[in-house]
Order: C-alpha cells, then structure tokens, then sequence
C-alpha cells in the first residue's frame, strides 16, 4: 500500500469517520460534531461510569454516588506541566530544546488528557480502561458469560478509537486475570483448584481475539507498517522520564503509591481491595518495570510508552476512596475508625502538596488558549480569525503554511484546500517512497516560520526550496506570521512580481499570485 499512515493501524480506526458520519446524517458540522458533541457525550458518561465500577466493586449506592463525583474531582487537579493543555499552540516555544531542559512532568497526566476527550486516545485511558478492569473483576468473580461478550465489544471498540487499544485493553484483562489468580491463591480456605481457575480465565482470551489478531497482521505485515518510523521519535528513552509525561514529579509518585495502596488495601479492603492492589501490582512488574520497558519501547516506540501509566486507575481509585465513608458513619470500633481516618488524611494530604491549581482554568492568554463558547470548536482563536477572514481565497487553494498550529487546524476548516506542509509531512512522503518530497516541503514551511533559522547558508538553503515549491506550483498561496512577511514577500516578488500581500488576520498575513484574489 503507498497510502502513509500516522500509525500502524490507521486502516482499522475508524471513531472520526463514525463521529464525522453522525454529525452529516444529524444536520450538524462534522468538525462540530467531534470536537464538542463527542467531546460532552464522554464528559458526561464520566461519573456513570465511575459509579457503576464503583458498585461492581462492592460499594453501596450513596458511597458510589459520591465516589463518582470524587473520581471528576481528581481530574480537575490540574498537572504540573502546562504544555500539554495548550492545544499544540506552545510548540514553538520549546522547538529545538533538549527533552531534558523541558518541563515534562504532568504533561500528558489524568488531569491534561480529560480535556482532549473528544479523541479516541483519552476515551480509552480514562473511559474504558476502568470498564474492562471492572468486567474483567466481575466475570472472574461470578463467571457470567454476558461479560465476556462486553468485553469483546469493548475490544473492538477500544481499537476503533485507537491504536492503543491494541494492547491496553489485553494488558488490563491479562492483569486482572493474574491478579485474581493470586487473591484466590491467598484467600482459598480449602484445597485451590488451579485448573478451574485456568479454565475460566481462558474464556477471558476471547476478548483478545481481536486486538491480538490485529497485532499478529501487524508483525507479519499483512496490515503494512510505516516504512520510515523515524516522526515516532528514538526506539528508546530513559524509563523515568516516559513515565513522568503522566505522573509527574517526585510529590506525585508518592500521591501515587499512597492512592494505589491505601484505597484497595485500607478503604475497599476484602477480596476486592486484594484484587484491586494485585492487578496494580500486576501492571507494575509487567508493564511498569524498568527491566522490561526496552522491550515495550520496541514494540510500541519510546514516546509512547507513557500510555501504559494509564493501566494504574488513578480516577477510579479516587472514586473508591468513598469506601471510607460507611466505616466513618456507623458505628464501629476505634481501631477501624483510626486506620480509616489516617489513611484518609494521607490521601488529602498528598493532594494538598501536589495541587498545581484547576486543570480547566489552565491555559496562556497570550497564545489565545482558554475558554470558547459552546458553539465554537475546539481550535485556536487566531486560526479562527484568519480563516474567516481569508476562507474564500484558500477554501480550494495549494496553501503553504507554517505547520504549527495553522498547518493542522485550517484543513479541518476547510476539508477540499491542500495543505503543501501538513504536520509530519516528512513522515508521509516517506512512507510513500518519496522521502525527498516530503523533506522539500518541510524545509520550504521552515522558511516561512521563522523560527531560528539559523546560519545565514541555512537560510538561504531554506529559501531554494521554498522557491522551488512556488515556482512548481505546489504552492499558489502563501500564509506568513506578520514578522516574516515582509521576507517572504520579497522573495516572492522575486519569483513573480504578482505576489502581493491581500490581508492580515490571526498574526498570518496572506500573500496571493495576482489574478488569484479576483477569482477568490
């Protein structure tokens, strides 16, 4: 197949279509449809979710209830790092900085991620995730074959809305079958029958079935791999700063290691609290483990193998930590009640040291992240302003722009223009046999960036290739930040003395041939 890929398995996603589909066939924009109708459908789910885990693992219905409004309260905890919430926007800000000299701790943590749930990757992280972990629980527990057939669903769900589905839904159904082998190893009065326990858990392969074959297709290349994998980014990293990119810092592992042992073993308490901790056990020594994250990185890439933090439930924990409150109301005795009471006061008091402020008042004005209203999507204001301003002259132009942000934003408002540079564009052509292409283009949108251009021979490296997409004609229209401009305008005008400037909107500056702005 020459078609290139953001990932490996982009032919068997297919959530943005669905969402793209809904929102054509119910009179809604598309765009609209998966950037906020989605994203407050999942939003919403949120605490039904939490409460019906919460029941599964043995809590009453008011204890549920408030544990579920706990678990929404543990994602407003905003995380330390503020790259991550500023849509792509701060990019610029650290480009050509070492990944040591930036502040990554939190980047991509619970609280981060919660505002992106319009996308695939997060529905999984924090939706299905505690589903499987709770389907996974419940059919163990009582071997209803009905929660094999939610499970199977949710795997092909989970991998429909992303490639991480792939082995983060076999990871928490393979984890909590290991895990409640060993409670029912620990917990067994009488003779442990080790082939009964074998054979129900065999039924949990069937769940597997999907992502796994899917996994087999990619091995054997049948579902073809990238060819250049090289945008993924190193095939290894040090382990401590991929985890850090959703824990955090030193503060936060200790809030961690707090929630993962004192809410199952201290609050939950019984054979589900003995569950509970074992699995989290279970995802550290088999998915968490220093010794084994090269061979992860391998198979998954390094840069992404932050995303096996998410197996550790932080927000459903946090919704179990509401276990406390019946053994803090009814009557018991002082040993219970003072076991109780400091385990909750750990947990507050790891909170109050890890509180970095609200996750959803986090942004930067001054690059226009913040609130939006209702009706608008989920994209910069700047992007916004420009396309209205310039959308009949680009909605079907060859447009060149920088990549970051308006590279990635404006083809979303307008599906039929071209970008000549889009987001990875290296990676596309690469992957489509024409590795030169793609570094043509990149080099030509680096050029009208700006941003440290370097020695005066890169410049005027850069600036052949940008003649050379011009005078192609893979490029009929040019938007430039208002700094360059004038740089670029000029260079232009060398090309073609019809390049003139038409409008400036968003900080871009729209340069057009002439003959183009009458026809727009």
């Amino acid at each position: 197949m020459d078609a290139a890929a953001f990932s490996p398995v982009h032919l068997t996603t297919s959530y943005e279509m669905l969402t793209a589909f809904l929102g054509h066939y119910l009179g809604i924009n598309p765009l609209y449809c998966y950037q906020v109708v989605a994203h407050v459908c999942v939003a919403f789910s949120l605490p039904f979710v939490f409460y019906w885990c919460a029941r599964i693992f043995g809590l009453d219905r008011w204890p549920a209830a408030i544990g579920a409004l706990l678990g929404l309260a543990f994602l407003f905890f905003a995380d330390e790092s503020p790259y991550g919430t500023l849509l792509g926007a701060g990019l610029p800000l650290i480009a050509g900085q070492p990944l040591e000299a930036i502040n990554t701790a939190g980047m991509l943590g619970f609280g981060t991620v919660s505002g992106y749930l319009w996308q695939g990757k997060p529905i999984i992280w924090i939706l299905f995730l505690p589903i499987g972990l709770a389907l996974s629980y419940r059919f163990l527990l009582k071997g209803n074959k009905s929660d094999i057939a939610w499970l199977t669903f949710l795997g092909i769900a989970g991998v429909g809305l992303s490639n991480t589905g792939l082995y983060l839904i076999p990871a928490v159904i393979g984890c909590s079958w290991l895990a409640f082998l060993a409670v029912e190893r620990l917990q067994r009065t009488h003779r442990f029958d080790f082939w009964h326990e074998f054979r129900r858990g065999l039924y949990l392969a069937i769940p597997m079935v999907y992502p796994v074959a899917i996994l087999a297709l990619l091995a054997l290349n049948i579902i073809p791999k990238p060819i250049d994998t090289r945008s993924f980014g190193p095939m290894y990293m040090p382990w401590r700063p991929a985890v850090d990119f959703v824990i955090g810092g030193p503060a936060e592992y200790l809030r961690c290691v707090i929630l993962m042992v004192a809410v199952p073993l201290l609050l939950v308490r019984g054979r589900a609290g003995l569950f509970l901790f074992l699995y989290l056990c279970a995802v550290w020594l088999l998915c968490l483990n220093p010794l084994l994250a090269p061979w992860w990185m391998k198979n998954i890439f390094a840069y992404t193998y932050f995303r096996l933090v998410y197996l550790l439930p932080l927000p459903f924990l946090c919704a179990l930590i509401a276990a406390a409150v019946p053994r803090l109301v009814r009557p018991s005795d002082a040993r219970e009640r003072a076991v109780t009471g400091a385990a909750l006061a750990a947990i507050v008091l790891s909170f109050v040291f890890t509180y970095w402020g609200v996750s959803i008042l986090s942004g930067d004005p001054k690059l226009g992240v913040g609130w939006k209203s209702p009706t608008e999507c989920q994209l910069l204001p700047a992007n916004i302003e420009f396309a209205n301003a310039a959308g009949k002259y680009i909605a079907h132009a060859k447009l060149l722009v920088p990549i970051w942000t308006a590279g990635c934003e404006l083809p979303l408002l307008f599906p039929e223009m071209k970008v000549v540079a889009p987001r990875l564009v290296t990676h596309y052509f690469a992957n489509a046999g024409k590795p030169e292409e793609g570094s043509l283009r990149n080099q030509a949108a680096a050029f009208i960036g700006g941003e440290r251009l370097g020695s005066p021979d890169r410049v005027k490296a850069l600036e052949l290739k940008f003649r050379k997409v011009v005078e192609t004609g893979r490029a009929n229209a040019v938007a430039v930040p208002q700094s360059e401009s004038q740089r670029v305008l000029a260079t232009l005008k060398s090309i073609d003395p019809g390049w003139h400037r038409v409008l400036e909107a968003g900080g871009l500056v729209l340069l057009l041939p002439s003959g183009t702005e009458a026809k727009g």
